[in-house]
C-alpha cells in the first residue's frame, strides 16, 4: 500500500492490528504499535484495545497494564470498550480493588459498562463474600435495563433462599427464567 504511495488510515492498522491478535501474533501486534508511534500516525483508543484485549484471554495483566499506561502516555484516553476489556480481565485475575475504581472512573467520565462487565464484577465481589457491593451493582445493573446471566440470578437466589427470604427468591427466579431462558433478550452496550 505505501509501495503504491497510499496513505492508510488508523483504521486500516487497526484491522490489521486486530488480526494480528485474533491469530495469536501478539508480538507482532506489538511491533506494528512501535511502527506506528515511530512514524507518528494517530492512534485511539481501538488500535490498544485489541491487544489488551488478548493479553487478558491470556491471563497476562502485567502486560495489559503496560499497554495501557503506554496509551495514557502517548495522550490517548479509554474508551468504553477499553474499560470493559481491563474491568473484566482484572476481575478474572481476581484484582478486585483495581476494576472497581475502573468501574467508577468508567462511570464519572460518562461511559456505560457492559452487561457482561457487572456480571464479571457482581461474580467477583460474591467469591470475595462482599455481598453489599454485588447486590448493590446487581440492583444497578438492574435498574439500567442490562440482564445478569443466570449465574449471576442463581447467585442472588441462594443467597436470598439461605437467608429465608422467599419472596425474593421467587421473584428472582421468575425474572431469570423470564429474562434468561425464554428467548435471547438482547442486552444493550453488550
Amino acid at each position: 500500500m505505501l509501495d503504491r504511495g497510499l496513505q492508510p488510515t488508523v483504521v486500516t492498522f487497526n484491522v490489521l492490528m486486530n488480526g494480528f491478535c485474533l491469530s495469536g501474533m501478539l508480538q507482532d501486534g506489538e511491533k506494528l504499535l512501535k511502527w506506528m508511534l515511530e512514524k507518528g500516525i494517530m492512534l485511539n483508543a481501538s488500535t490498544y484495545n485489541s491487544l489488551m484485549k488478548q493479553y487478558c484471554i491470556r491471563n497476562n495483566m502485567h502486560a495489559t497494564t503496560e499497554i495501557y499506561k503506554g496509551m495514557c502516555a502517548t495522550g490517548v484516553g479509554p474508551d468504553a470498550n477499553t474499560y470493559n476489556i481491563l474491568i473484566k480481565g482484572h476481575c478474572k485475575a481476581r484484582n478486585m480493588k483495581e476494576p472497581w475504581f475502573l468501574h467508577k472512573d468508567m462511570v464519572g467520565k460518562g461511559f456505560s459498562p457492559t452487561a457482561s462487565s457487572y456480571n464479571a464484577l457482581i461474580k467477583g465481589f460474591y467469591k470475595r463474600k462482599k455481598f453489599l457491593e454485588a447486590n448493590q451493582l446487581f440492583e444497578k445493573m438492574r435498574s439500567e435495563g442490562l440482564v445478569a446471566n443466570r449465574e449471576i440470578y442463581n447467585i442472588f437466589a441462594d443467597i436470598n433462599y439461605d437467608e429465608g427470604k422467599m419472596e425474593l427468591t421467587l421473584e428472582l427466579c421468575d425474572e431469570a427464567i423470564e429474562k434468561c431462558l425464554v428467548g435471547d433478550i438482547p442486552n444493550k452496550n453488550t
